[in-house]
């Protein structure tokens, strides 16, 4: 009989079938949380980017405003009022395009003639490919001269016939940006392009600073369902009261 060497150091055991199958249970397992954890980033991924785009557009018509020393404004078109019909302001569903960077080239000779600025569609054309503009809302002393401007002039005197005041509505708001940094006081609201992110970002403008910061509100799949549920009920009941024909 033959004895093999053996040599030290050296073992004839190999793994197990149970082994393999439990490395193989961790690999496929860490593989899942790979692959969830880079589907939520993808989800968010277009939010944030939008959101940061529309932070740079805003630092954009600023720069432009303080390097030309010219009133730079941005306007935000809807596809559904193409005949300029006036929008609710606080009404977080209306649908607006990207905005539309303008500057007054000539305001001595052509006071208050604008034309589109140049360069800012690189700024702007991609933000309607990522988020959708739910709301913008002037804050602030600017929220207040806005309200003032657009109210009748009985409510203006404290006059308050039921009959004479005519119900008024707010246009989209128009931001601003001054040759001194500053600019109007807004709050836009966006939601991203990507059906399954339910979230919400707030870009905030603080115009005595010019500063740009946004949010995100983080939204679950129950709280959206209750939103719906009372908008649904909001609907019923105003149908319900609404004065029928004789």
């Amino acid at each position: 009989m033959i004895n093999r060497p053996h040599f030290a150091g050296k073992s004839n055991k190999a793994f197990s079938l149970l082994e393999l199958l439990l490395v193989l249970v961790i690999v496929m397992i860490l593989f899942g949380a790979a692959v969830f954890e880079f589907n939520s980033i993808n989800r968010g991924a277009l939010l944030y980017e939008g959101s940061n785009q529309l932070k740079s557009l805003f630092r954009f018509a600023s720069n432009e405003a303080q390097r030309t020393g010219k009133t730079i404004r941005i306007r935000f078109d809807n596809p559904e009022k193409a005949n300029n019909e006036p929008l609710d302001q606080l009404d977080n569903t209306v649908k607006v395009n990207y905005p539309t960077v303008e500057w007054e080239p000539n305001p001595l000779k052509l006071p208050g003639q604008y034309k589109i600025l140049p360069n800012s569609q690189n700024y702007s054309q991609d933000i309607d490919q990522l988020v959708i503009i739910e709301s913008i809302q002037l804050t602030g002393l600017d929220e207040k001269i806005t309200l003032s401007a657009v109210k009748p002039l009985d409510e203006q005197s404290g006059e308050t016939d039921s009959e004479t005041t005519q119900p008024f509505e707010y246009s989209t708001p128009i931001l601003h940006f001054y040759q001194d940094g500053s600019c109007d006081s807004a709050k836009i609201q966006l939601s991203s392009r990507n059906p399954e992110n339910l979230n919400k970002s707030v870009v905030e403008l603080i115009g005595f600073t010019g500063t740009v910061r946004h949010q995100i509100i983080e939204i679950s799949p129950d709280q959206s369902n209750n939103i719906e549920s009372k908008s649904t009920t909001k609907e019923e009941i105003e149908n319900d009261q609404s004065p029928t024909g004789p």
